[in-house]
């Protein structure tokens, strides 16, 4: 089963899993990582580190962080860099991670589908999860109709 291990700064990886749960029910070998104020970032290294071999069932890892370039991003591509060869090549890292994109995830680890497709799935659904509303693109059909 495909490993999920979820990093973010403050609470924000329990409230992604905690809404994934809403949605799906109990969620399998899924754990989260979290950077308090104060932390040091080395234990967040190895607190990430413990979470990915936790999680490792041989079917690879996908660590979501929440930007790209803070310390559990940097964490996460440090300790993974680190990790032994065989398990190295199965983990992907992928940064700001939204419910939508988390949501994929579990999909594709409920499917049993390859880490390497399960995470392009995650990228993609990512982006395609962004979108703008505002009332201005409403069209009014009442300012088109002469009949009133």
């Amino acid at each position: 089963m495909l490993g999920i291990v979820v990093a973010t700064h403050g609470s924000l990886s329990d409230g992604l899993k905690d809404s994934a749960e809403v949605i799906f029910g109990a969620t399998n070998n899924l754990a989260t990582v979290n950077l308090n104020p104060g932390d040091d970032v080395q234990e967040l290294g190895t607190k990430i580190k413990t979470a990915i071999h936790e999680v490792n069932q041989g079917e690879g890892v996908i660590v979501f962080v929440d930007l790209i370039s803070a310390s559990p991003y940097n964490q996460s591509v440090l300790v993974t860099n680190g990790l032994e060869k065989e398990l190295q090549d199965s983990v992907y890292v992928i940064g700001g991670v939204n419910l939508p994109m988390l949501l994929v995830a579990i999909n594709h680890q409920l499917l049993g589908t390859p880490v390497e497709q399960a995470a392009e799935a995650v990228v993609e659904q990512g982006t395609a999860s962004i979108s703008i509303w505002h009332a201005s693109m409403v069209v009014d059909d009442a300012e088109d109709d002469d009949t009133f």
